[in-house]
């Protein structure tokens, strides 16, 4: 299985990591747009999303509209034992420190840590997804962690390029499904 894994994730990776700046930029763009105009997100006053890092979409700022209305930001700082602790960001700038693997995270010095039960809607990153709601991560099992600890019905929103769609994602037992996918081509809701 993690060798299946393992080589999907570089197949996913070499295709995502082969997209232009500017196509980036402008499909990162879309995606933050399709997001804001989702009912889970206007209905939502707490709001996690993931700090881009690499080729990822870039979520400053989808982060920065959350907090220009009026929503509390959460983001994520890894710990270790592979925890992920959901933080209260107030100001991009000032909040934020490199942490693991140089991603941006909250800094450690003041952390105002937010109970999971909080959060109204989760956005969050991966590296591969299929059609059935499958999410291939990047191996570190924080997220399938974390969401044990949201309430059920929280939506798990995914944001990827199109490019990391795939026909099939290998599924361990402890991995958990998104309830919808957005890409740059539109959203996918998954039951």
């Amino acid at each position: 299985m993690s060798e299946e894994k393992r080589l999907l994730r570089e197949e996913v990776l070499a295709r995502r990591n082969a997209l232009g700046e500017e196509e980036r930029r402008k499909m990162s763009q879309e995606i933050r747009r399709v997001v804001s105009q989702l009912e889970e997100f206007k209905n939502a006053s707490t709001i996690m999303v993931f700090l881009d890092f690499g080729g990822e979409v870039e979520t400053t700022d989808l982060a920065q509209q959350i907090l220009d209305q009026g929503k509390r930001l959460i983001t994520p700082r890894c710990a270790p034992k592979r925890v992920l602790i959901p933080a209260l960001i107030k100001d991009l700038e000032k909040d934020l420190e490199p942490g693991m693997w140089g991603i941006r995270e909250p800094k450690k010095e003041g952390l105002i840590e937010v109970d999971p039960q909080e959060i109204d809607c989760i956005i969050m990153p991966g590296v591969a997804f299929d059609l059935d709601g499958n999410r291939l991560g990047y191996g570190g099992g924080f997220y399938d962690r974390f969401l044990e600890r949201v309430r059920p019905e929280t939506p798990r929103i995914a944001i990827a390029f199109h490019c990391q769609i795939v026909d099939k994602v290998p599924v361990g037992e402890f991995d958990k499904k998104i309830h919808m996918l957005v890409t740059e081509q539109g959203v996918m809701r998954f039951s």
